[in-house]
């Protein structure tokens, strides 16, 4: 458990320096946005230096794009949050983010139609989408297979171990499976710092954003990944629970089990359970930022 918080502070540091830098650099695009605004509006349109102005209002735009990402990182940026079912939110943005796949690229869903709601803003879900997508597709070489998937999930308390951010209850989690070129340890421990990028050029700011959403949403993300074999990436975000689901679940978790009585057998010492135990909270990432 401590090295997993010793990892979270780290990150939570990184965060706080990256958000001041933000707020910074933010400050002075607005000056220079400005400045070339004004500048526009006092040259003549046929004027030579007129030329030189757009290429400078590009740049101030890249970086400003910029300096939102690291926002979202630092803080999940600015939020319009509703509920809203994950399911319905994926199979919505994914008829607009294949149009940017390639077409030897398979993409295939499992969206449960009774997925609870989630309080969430759709745009910043619709970046982790995005940016989970990009990574997944660089992952391959050629064809290759993207899985995402929505499901509910009760978590208990040992479930939660691993994951101090969370509490047990009622969750959804959003998977993203593909099977690219996967990535070693060392590179799944530093994947989600801001500008660290595996990328021969690049930001690397991609899915520290990620992190920050997820972060912003209360909820967790976790990575499984090896070399070769692909990597699978699972977001839980709180659900939110009407009082009939309330009631619903309640009972169910009251209903006295059947027990049925076996002979004894072998059994291993330890059989983890399924969920989140298999997932390292600071230990995310994928091969390509």
């Amino acid at each position: 458990m401590e090295p997993h918080l010793k990892r979270g502070q780290d990150l939570t540091a990184i965060a706080t320096l990256a958000g001041g830098i933000a707020h910074q650099f933010n400050n002075a695009l607005f000056v220079i946005t400005a400045s070339l605004e004004l500048l526009e509006m006092k040259l003549p349109r046929d004027a030579g230096g007129a030329a030189h102005i757009k290429p400078m209002r590009d740049s101030a735009f890249r970086m400003a794009q910029l300096t939102r990402q690291l926002l979202y990182y630092a803080r999940g940026g600015s939020y319009q949050v509703e509920p809203i079912s994950l399911s319905d939110l994926v199979r919505e943005k994914l008829a607009l983010l294949r149009r940017d796949l390639e077409s030897f690229i398979q993409v295939k869903t499992d969206l449960q139609s009774d997925c609870w709601k989630v309080q969430a803003d759709g745009i910043q879900i619709q970046a982790i989408l995005s940016a989970l997508l990009s990574n997944s597709v660089e992952a391959m070489d050629g064809e290759g297979r993207i899985k995402i998937a929505c499901r509910n999930k009760m978590l208990t308390g040992m479930e939660t171990e691993s994951a101090p951010a969370l509490a047990p209850g009622p969750y959804v989690r959003m998977t993203i499976d593909d099977n690219g070129k996967g990535m070693d340890e060392e590179t799944r421990k530093r994947v989600f710092e801001p500008f660290f990028t595996t990328k021969f050029v690049g930001r690397g700011l991609g899915l520290a954003a990620v992190y920050g959403i997820v972060k912003n949403h209360n909820g967790w993300i976790a990575v499984q990944s090896q070399p070769a074999r692909g990597t699978t990436v699972d977001i839980y975000l709180p659900a939110v629970l009407d009082a009939q689901e309330s009631v619903s679940k309640s009972a169910t978790a009251a209903r006295p089990a059947r027990v049925r009585v076996k002979k004894p057998r072998k059994v291993p010492a330890y059989a983890p359970a399924s969920g989140l135990e298999t997932h390292d909270p600071s230990h995310k990432g994928h091969p390509h930022v």
